[in-house]
């Protein structure tokens, strides 16, 4: 089978359960789903990654996914609990006293601290927002077609970056991070981004500003551009192709959620902060 053939047939299997559990499953399972989905993306990074190139922080694994998958359970479940504002000296804390008891030595216990700190981060502070999106705070704002919209973005940017790229792909994007990706790609991609963004928005999202589907399609595509180019960079730095074999001619998962890891936040805050939504 070519990769290309397993690319078509997984993007359709995902594509049919991402429907499916949308359409027929409750908030609560579309979250759990992401939970799992955090907990591949925390294995990957310390163990595809990490482990990959420096074979003797194998441990970060174990601790690494703990506390990523403990992260993202609260934000995903507890979103409006007062005691989120304590993650961030949890996390400092927990990480600091276990490599003050469980060090191998003591001329790499701050660097293996600052892989464990930049994989929790990484994942358990983007990708939730995938879940949290779905049950969204803002009064008249269907939360489900704010999620169709941000993968319509990613995705259509994808593709249309790939096309334009190919057809008129002159000047490179950024050559050190990723060699096929070109300029006339990354205008193309935004682009069309931008048209099937307005399709969203003229046949579910009626009650949101053509203003603000263009802008957050400009913004929210040029973000998804640099997430892609941030897993490029953690994956040349590890010295890997792919984070993972999630996903058949897809790699792994932080391949596939890379850009909607960055987009996603953006979009979730741009619609609190212009609808009256926090303040």
């Amino acid at each position: 089978m070519s990769n290309l053939t397993k690319r078509i047939l997984s993007a359709i299997v995902g594509l049919a359960l991402v429907i499916s559990i949308l359409v027929y499953g409750s908030t609560w399972l579309w979250k759990s789903v992401i939970l799992i989905l955090a907990i591949i993306g925390f294995y990957e990074f310390f163990h595809n990654m990490v482990k990959n190139r420096f074979p003797k922080y194998k441990d970060l694994t174990f601790i690494g996914v703990i506390f990523g998958a403990l992260i993202s359970f609260m934000l995903l479940f507890f979103p409006e609990s007062k005691y989120l504002s304590v993650i961030p000296t949890f996390l400092f804390l927990g990480s600091s006293l276990y490599f003050l008891f469980y060090f191998k030595s003591m001329k790499t216990v701050i660097e293996r601290m600052g892989y464990l700190l930049i994989g929790v981060l990484y994942v358990s502070f983007t990708l939730p927002y995938i879940g949290l999106i779905v049950d969204y705070p803002v009064l008249g704002i269907n939360g489900k077609y704010l999620l169709a919209l941000i993968f319509t973005i990613t995705w259509g940017n994808d593709t249309f970056a790939y096309t334009f790229g190919r057809l008129f792909g002159k000047h490179k994007l950024y050559e050190k991070m990723s060699p096929n990706k070109t300029i006339e790609g990354s205008i193309g991609g935004i682009l069309g981004g931008i048209g099937l963004a307005i399709l969203i928005k003229t046949f579910l999202l009626t009650n949101i500003s053509y203003i603000d589907i263009i802008l957050v399609s400009i913004l929210a595509g040029a973000l998804g551009q640099m997430g892609d180019l941030v897993e490029s960079m953690f994956k040349r730095f590890f010295e890997i192709k792919d984070s993972g074999v999630f996903l058949p001619g897809h790699g792994g998962v932080l391949d596939r959620f890379d850009s909607v890891m960055f987009n996603a936040p953006f979009i979730y805050f741009y619609f609190l902060l212009t609808n009256g939504g926090i303040f």
